[in-house]
C-alpha cells in the first residue's frame, strides 16, 4: 500500500510541483494551501509523513506543528519543514517543537526524495521496534500474571464455595478460618492488580505532559515518616519486623508526591525482605547528599547476577524457585519509571549469594 504524504504549502505552484514529484515516486499525496486546512486534513487522512512550509499566512508552520503534536492521531507523524529560512534560531525552534527534518528552498528532486525516504524509513524502523517491544511485554506478561493470580483465585473460589455449601455443618471458628483464607487470597490478588494498574498508569503518564507537570508541583514534606511507616508495615506483613534496621537523619521536602515515594519504598523494601532469609538484616538508611535525598536498602539475600541486573524490565522475573515466586516482575520497573518521571536515579549493586544494595536518589526542593 502506498505511503500517504501531506503537503502544506501556500504557494500553489510549489505545492503542486512537490505533489507531482512525489506521485511519480508512487506516493499518495494530499494537499493543503494553508495551516488550518493542513491540520484538518492531517487529522482526517492520518498521513505517514507531513511536508510543511514555515512562512504561511494565518497559522505558520510552527503553529501547525504545535497543534498536530497535541493530537494523539498525529503526535508522532514524521514532520519535515520546507523553508527558505536557515538561521540557527529557526532550526532550533522547529526541533524544540518536534520537527524531524528541514528541506531548504530551493531544493532538487533528489534532495526531496532522499529526505522523504529517509524519514519514512526511520519511522518504519521505530514502528517495528515499538511493535517488537509491545509483543515482548505482552508475551512476558502472560505467564507471570496467569501463574500468580491462579493460586489466589483458586483459593477464593474453593474456600467460598466450601462455606456456601457446607456452612450448616461448620462451626463458627471453622467458618471464620475459611473466610480469613478467602480474605488473604483476595488481598494478594488485589496487590497484583494494583501493581499492574500502577505500571500502565506510569506508562501513560509519560505521554501526559500537562498532568505530569501538575504532579511535579506536589511535594513530599515528611519523607522520613513515609519511609519509617512503609518499611515497618512491609516488614510486619512478612513477619520480619525484628530483621528491619532503620536509620535516617534528614527530613527535607522532596520534589515528588508522597504517594510515589511510598511506592518506591514499598517495592525496594519488599524485594529485600522477599529475597533474603529470615533472621538476616535488612537495612534502610536515608540522608542528604548535596541536593539529593538518598534512600539505601541493603539485604543479605540471594543477590542478582550482572546479566539479571541488565535485563530488568516489566514482567521479568528472576529466581522463580525462591519464595514460590511471589511477584510478577514489576517492582523494580515501577521504581525506575517513577524515578525517570520525577528526575531521580537508581543505583543497584548486587552479588549472587551475598546480597543486594539499592540506592535511590531524589531531588530536594531548594
Amino acid at each position: 500500500m502506498s505511503k500517504k504524504i501531506l503537503v502544506i504549502e501556500d504557494t500553489d505552484e510549489v505545492r503542486e510541483n512537490i505533489a507531482e514529484i512525489l506521485e511519480n515516486e508512487g506516493f499518495m499525496v494530499f494537499q493543503a494551501e494553508n495551516g488550518d486546512l493542513g491540520i484538518a486534513k492531517a487529522i482526517n487522512t492520518q498521513p505517514d509523513l507531513i511536508l510543511c512550509d514555515i512562512m504561511m499566512p494565518g497559522k505558520d508552520g510552527y503553529e501547525v506543528l504545535k497543534e498536530l503534536r497535541k493530537n494523539i492521531l498525529t503526535s508522532t507523524t514524521p514532520f519535515i519543514f520546507l523553508t527558505a529560512k536557515n538561521a540557527r534560531e529557526d532550526l532550533r525552534q522547529g526541533m524544540i517543537l518536534g520537527a524531524d527534518d528541514y528541506i531548504s528552498k530551493p531544493f532538487t528532486i533528489d534532495e526531496l526524495i532522499d529526505s522523504v525516504n529517509t524519514r519514512l524509513k526511520k519511522a518504519e524502523e521505530f514502528r517495528k521496534k515499538s511493535e517488537a517491544r509491545l509483543e515482548e511485554i505482552t508475551r512476558a506478561m502472560g505467564f507471570p500474571i496467569t501463574s500468580v493470580i491462579e493460586q489466589p483465585l483458586r483459593a477464593i473460589i474453593g474456600f467460598s464455595h466450601m462455606v456456601m455449601t457446607e456452612y450448616p455443618n461448620l462451626e463458627k471458628p471453622e467458618i471464620a478460618e475459611l473466610m480469613s483464607l478467602v480474605y488473604r487470597a483476595g488481598m494478594k490478588l488485589n496487590k497484583i492488580v494494583k501493581k499492574t494498574m500502577m505500571f500502565y498508569h506510569l506508562e501513560a503518564l509519560a505521554y501526559k505532559n500537562d498532568e505530569l507537570e501538575e504532579l511535579k508541583l506536589s511535594h513530599c514534606n515528611d519523607p522520613s515518616e513515609v519511609i519509617k511507616n512503609i518499611s515497618t508495615r512491609v516488614a510486619q506483613l512478612y513477619n520480619r519486623k525484628n530483621d528491619l534496621f532503620l536509620l535516617g537523619d534528614a527530613n527535607p521536602t522532596l520534589q515528588i508526591p508522597c504517594q510515589y515515594l511510598q511506592t518506591i519504598v514499598e517495592e525496594i523494601v519488599e524485594n529485600a525482605l522477599l529475597y533474603s532469609p529470615v533472621l538476616s538484616m535488612v537495612k534502610v538508611v536515608w540522608g542528604l547528599d548535596r541536593h539529593n535525598f538518598v534512600v539505601s536498602v541493603s539485604d543479605e539475600g540471594i543477590g542478582m547476577s550482572q546479566q539479571q541486573i541488565a535485563s530488568i524490565g516489566a514482567f521479568t522475573q528472576f529466581n522463580p524457585e525462591y519464595n514460590q515466586q511471589e511477584g510478577i516482575g514489576l517492582g523494580l520497573t515501577l521504581v525506575k519509571k517513577i524515578l525517570s518521571l520525577f528526575g531521580g536515579e537508581l543505583q543497584l549493586k548486587s552479588s549472587a549469594g551475598i546480597g543486594t544494595t539499592l540506592k535511590v536518589s531524589l531531588p530536594v526542593q531548594i
